[in-house]
This record gives C-alpha cells, sequence and structure tokens, in this order.
C-alpha cells in the first residue's frame, strides 16, 4: 500500500514509536471527535495542506465514520502504519487534482482508498 503524504507518514512514524499517541487516537475515534479537530489536537496541522484539509472536510458523515472504523481495527491489531492506500501524488492534489476518498474490504481488512475519480 502507498500511504500518501506526509501526514500518513508523520501518523506512521509515530505508531511505530509513541503507544501513547496510539491510544490518543483510539480515544479520540471514541469520542467521535471531528477529524481535522484530531489532526490540529495531535500536533499534525503543520503536515496537512490546504487541499487536504478541504478534502477531510467534504467527507461524508459515512465515510468518517468507516475512516474511524478503519482505524480501530488496524489499532485493535497491533498495527503501526494507516490503512491508506493513496495512488496520487501530494503535489498534484495541492494543485487541485480531483480526489475520491472510499473505503474498502480488501481480504478482510479496511483500506481508505484515495483516488482520482474515474
Amino acid at each position: 500500500m502507498t500511504s500518501g503524504g506526509g501526514l500518513i507518514s508523520q501518523i506512521n512514524m509515530r505508531l511505530s514509536s509513541d503507544a501513547a499517541f496510539a491510544q490518543q487516537i483510539r480515544e479520540m475515534h471514541g469520542a467521535s471527535v471531528p477529524l481535522l479537530d484530531m489532526v490540529d489536537q495531535l500536533g499534525l496541522a503543520g503536515e496537512m495542506s490546504d487541499a487536504v484539509r478541504a478534502i477531510v472536510q467534504r467527507l461524508s458523515a459515512t465515510d468518517v465514520s468507516a475512516i474511524r472504523q478503519a482505524t480501530l481495527d488496524m489499532l485493535d491489531r497491533g498495527g503501526t502504519d494507516m490503512p491508506v492506500d493513496c495512488n496520487l501524488a501530494q503535489n498534484d492534489i495541492d494543485n487541485g487534482a480531483p480526489v475520491d476518498v472510499s473505503v474498502i474490504d480488501s481480504a478482510g481488512t479496511a483500506v481508505i482508498v484515495v483516488r482520482a475519480p474515474t
């Protein structure tokens, strides 16, 4: 899986080195903290471009719920890499490329898929 840009890379790095960070994510998802607020509260706002922020802001409640569950499932498995598969370059996203976000089942594992619309 290709994780995408700097934000996901930073999250993965912190997940692999800081159990308290993983617990914070788990608690925030459990409390339904809005995704953008989570990024801000976790000190990751500088890693999130305005374009990515706008994409996250437009996610439906159903998509947010699926992303929460995919993340919690990853944490429950003891994972340290966000279940994100992105085939777009950060530069393309930041330059306004259209983006679709969905959560799919891939061999029994929920994966957050980021793609150009087809």
